[in-house]
């Protein structure tokens, strides 16, 4: 059974154990942590899974400096939200747009007059083994 669905539906159950304010500290202090260690991971180019990201062609290196790794400013554009119900943690604008032709491999255009691109799988968003313990781990510790 996968984490996520066995969380929610455990959380589902818990819905009428703890007060609304109860659930959102507990959302919030998750939500926090994921933003933490998903900006951690991005900032050591490693996927979800523990694995380095492919790193660039060398034709799209050009004017970039050569100690630059990607995404190395990207983690200050993770966003969290939650309340008493959820919570997220993700990109938004821009930032989810890019974000996305690298978690999926897209074929785009980067510029107005440049020819299309297919970019590398770069997951960027994911739950991480060490994720899934932890949050198993904060829900049991709650309960203590």
């Amino acid at each position: 059974m996968d984490i996520v669905f066995g969380l929610h539906h455990w959380l589902a159950g818990l819905e009428h154990q703890l007060e609304p304010a109860q659930r959102r500290e507990l959302l919030r202090r998750i939500a926090q942590q994921l933003r933490a260690n998903m900006r951690d991971r991005i900032k050591q180019q490693r996927d979800p899974s523990g694995k380095q990201f492919t790193p660039r062609k060398r034709s799209q290196i050009g004017r970039i400096r050569r100690q630059a790794g990607m995404f190395q400013r990207i983690g200050r554009d993770i966003k969290t939200e939650y309340s008493a119900e959820h919570a997220s943690v993700g990109f938004t604008g821009r930032t989810a747009s890019i974000a996305k032709v690298h978690q999926q491999g897209l074929v785009v255009k980067p510029g107005p007059n440049s020819s299309p691109v297919r970019y590398a799988v770069r997951e960027l968003v994911g739950w991480s083994k060490e994720d899934k313990q932890w949050v198993a781990q904060q829900f049991q510790d709650y309960f203590k």
